[in-house]
C-alpha cells in the first residue's frame, strides 16, 4: 500500500461543534463568497457566517422547529447554507431537494420524507404554500411573498439572541442530519439517511486527502452530497475561502472573476472547456501548434518541470482563469483530457463517491496520483470486493433508506454496503471503477461487456454530444443481445447536415472504433436521438429513461 501524506484538519462529531470551533482566529477572514446576476461580489466572514446560524437557530428554536425534518428548495445560495447549518444544529432533519424536476415528483419527495416545514424560492411559492392545509410551516429562502424570509427570521434571531437566548443542546453524532436523495441514474430516487457524524468524518477525510488551497470554487448542487460534504463542508473545514455559484449560465464568468485556486466540478464541465479549447484551436488553423505545445510541455513535466512559458499561461488563464487544482467527480473523466490540462499546468484529482457513502469513497491526492484511478480509499472507510463489485462500510456510511427497510436490508451484505459498480484495487491501494453492475450487457457466450469504456470512446467523436451503449436484444431469447448506442449530435457540428449525412458519418467513425474490439464487443446499431438525454443535476444519464 502507498503511504501518503494526510493535510491536518480538525475531526467534529456533530455540526453544533463545527459552527462554534471553526472561525476561532479567523472571524474576520472572508469564508464564502458569491456573485450577483449582474456580477457584483458578496460575501461574509467566518464569524458572521457562525452569527448568521446561530441568529437563525434561535428563530427556528422560537418556531417549535426542532427535531423536525426541513425541506430546503432552491438553487445555490448563502441562504440555503445558512438553513441547512442552523437545521442541523438545532437537531432537526435537512430533506435536501433537487428542484429541477416535475411539481409532481417534488410533491412526491417531499410527501415521502413527512416534512414540516419548507424552505423555498418564489417560484416554488405556489406548490410549497399548498402544504400550509397539511399543518406545514414555510419560509422564503430569499425575495418576497406571502410568508417570512430568512432575513427576517435572521433579524427575529439576533433580537431574540440579545434579549438572552442560549441553545445548549450540542447535539448527537449518531442523530440524522440529512435526508439526500440518490441521483436516480438506474432506477427512482431513493431517500438516504445520513447521519451528522457521517458527513463530518467523510468531509473531514477529503480535506485531509486533498490540499485546496487557499481559495476554492463551486457550482456544484449543495442538495447532492458531493457538493455539500466536499466542496462545501471540506473546504470550510481547511478555512479556505470558497466562492459559490447555482446558475450554469454564469459558471465560467464567475470562475474566472474570482481568484480561485481550485474547483470542483463534474466531467461534463470539463469535457465542454475543452471542446471548446480544441475548437477555438481549430477556428485560428493553431491545432498543429497547440498539439505541440502540449507535448512539448509533457516532455517538461516528465522531467520535473512545472513552469509551461507565457503561451501556456495564457491559454490556462482564458479558459480557467487563476485555477490550477481540479477535483472532479460523478462520472469518469477521459485520460486524454486529464493529461492536456496536466500540460496546461492544471493538475486533476478524480474521486469516487455515492450518495450512500456521503459521499466519498476513495480520491486521488495532490502527492498520489493516478490518471486511470479514482485514488485512494478515504481514512475511515473500508473497501472489499463481492463477485467485482465493490462494498464499503465505515463511519460514513448510511443509516439506511427513509422509511425503506426492505430496500435498505438489500442493501447491505454481511455489514457491508454493496455500491453496485464494479471496481479493483492495484498493489498500491489504488481505487479503480470498470463499470456498473447494473449496466452490463451480458451476452449469450456469457461475455460481458461494461459500456462505460465504450461511451468513452465515442464521446471523443466530434459529431457527438452524449451517448449511451446498451444491449438490443436481437434473437427471440433475451441474452441474445447485440451492442448498440443511441447519440444526441452535437448541433454545432451537425450544422448543416441531415439525418442521413449525421448517421453515415457517425458509422464511419463507429466502423474505425469496432476495428479495435472483439467481434461480440463491436456496435451493431445506431440510433440518432432528436432529443437530449433526461440528466441528473451531476448531469448524469438517466439510463432507465432511455
Amino acid at each position: 500500500m502507498k503511504k501518503v501524506y494526510l493535510n491536518p484538519v480538525d475531526y467534529f462529531e456533530t455540526f453544533d461543534d463545527m459552527i462554534e470551533s471553526i472561525p476561532k482566529g479567523i472571524e474576520n477572514e472572508p469564508a464564502i463568497s458569491w456573485f450577483t446576476r449582474k456580477g457584483e461580489e458578496k460575501g461574509v466572514s467566518y464569524g458572521k457566517l457562525r452569527e448568521d446560524v446561530r441568529s437563525l437557530q434561535a428563530a427556528m428554536i422560537s418556531k417549535g422547529l426542532q427535531g423536525k425534518h426541513i425541506a430546503i428548495l432552491g438553487e445555490n445560495s448563502y441562504e440555503w447554507l445558512v438553513v441547512y447549518f442552523a437545521t442541523v444544529c438545532i437537531g432537526s432533519v435537512a430533506v435536501c431537494v433537487d428542484i429541477e424536476q416535475s411539481n409532481e415528483t417534488l410533491t412526491q419527495m417531499l410527501d415521502m420524507t413527512d416534512v414540516e416545514c419548507l424552505f423555498f424560492v418564489p417560484s416554488l411559492e405556489s406548490i410549497c404554500l399548498s402544504y400550509a392545509d397539511k399543518g406545514v410551516k414555510g419560509f422564503m429562502l430569499s425575495g418576497k411573498g406571502a410568508v417570512p424570509t430568512v432575513a427576517e427570521l435572521l433579524q427575529e434571531g439576533e433580537e431574540l439572541r440579545r434579549n438572552g437566548m442560549v441553545w445548549e443542546n450540542k447535539g448527537n453524532p449518531d442523530a440524522t442530519a440529512a435526508i439526500v436523495f440518490t441521483s436516480g441514474t438506474t432506477s427512482y430516487s431513493k431517500p438516504v439517511m445520513l447521519s451528522q457524524r457521517a458527513i463530518l468524518t467523510n468531509a473531514a477525510d477529503a480535506a485531509a486527502c486533498v490540499a485546496l488551497g487557499r481559495v476554492t470554487f463551486s457550482s456544484l448542487p449543495f442538495y447532492h452530497t458531493y457538493g455539500m460534504t466536499c466542496s462545501i463542508v471540506g473546504a470550510l473545514l481547511e478555512k479556505c475561502h470558497l466562492y459559490i455559484n447555482g446558475n450554469l449560465k454564469t459558471v465560467m464568468r464567475d470562475m474566472q472573476a474570482a481568484p480561485v485556486h481550485s474547483l470542483f466540478t463534474v466531467p461534463l464541465i470539463l469535457e465542454t472547456i475543452h471542446k471548446k479549447m480544441w475548437a477555438n484551436a481549430a477556428e485560428k488553423g493553431m491545432e498543429r501548434k497547440l498539439e505541440s505545445l502540449l507535448k512539448w510541455n509533457q516532455m517538461k513535466s516528465s522531467l520535473g518541470i512545472t513552469r509551461f512559458g507565457k503561451k501556456t499561461d495564457e491559454i490556462r488563464e482564458k479558459c480557467f482563469g487563476s485555477v490550477r487544482l481540479i477535483i472532479c467527480g460523478a462520472a469518469h473523466l477521459s485520460r486524454e483530457i486529464m493529461e492536456n490540462l496536466n500540460c496546461l499546468g492544471i493538475t486533476v484529482l478524480q474521486g469516487y463517491g455515492i450518495t450512500e457513502c456521503a459521499p466519498l469513497v476513495s480520491v486521488n491526492q495532490n502527492n498520489a496520483n493516478k490518471f486511470e484511478s479514482v485514488g485512494l480509499v478515504m481514512p475511515h472507510t473500508e473497501i472489499s470486493f463481492r463477485d467485482g463489485e465493490i462494498m464499503v462500510r465505515g463511519e460514513n456510511v448510511m443509516q439506511g433508506y427513509y422509511k425503506l427497510e426492505q430496500l435498505t436490508e438489500e442493501a447491505f451484505a454481511d455489514g457491508w454496503f454493496a455500491t453496485g459498480d464494479l471496481g479493483y484495487q492495484d498493489k498500491n491501494g489504488f481505487l479503480y471503477i470498470t463499470g456498473r453492475k447494473k449496466n452490463l450487457i451480458v451476452f449469450k457466450n456469457g461475455k460481458k461487456l461494461s459500456p462505460e469504456k465504450l461511451e468513452e470512446k465515442l464521446s471523443r467523436i466530434e459529431l457527438v454530444q452524449d451517448v449511451l451503449v446498451y444491449g438490443a436484444v436481437s434473437g427471440s431469447s433475451s441474452d441474445d443481445v447485440q451492442v448498440a448506442v443511441s447519440v444526441f449530435p452535437n448541433m454545432e457540428k451537425a450544422e448543416g447536415m441531415n439525418r442521413y449525412e449525421i448517421l453515415e458519418e457517425l458509422q464511419s467513425e463507429i466502423s474505425k472504433i469496432n476495428g479495435e474490439l472483439p467481434l461480440y464487443q463491436q456496435i451493431q446499431m445506431v440510433n440518432i436521438r432528436e432529443q437530449e438525454f433526461k440528466k441528473t443535476a451531476l448531469q448524469k444519464i438517466k439510463r432507465h429513461l432511455v
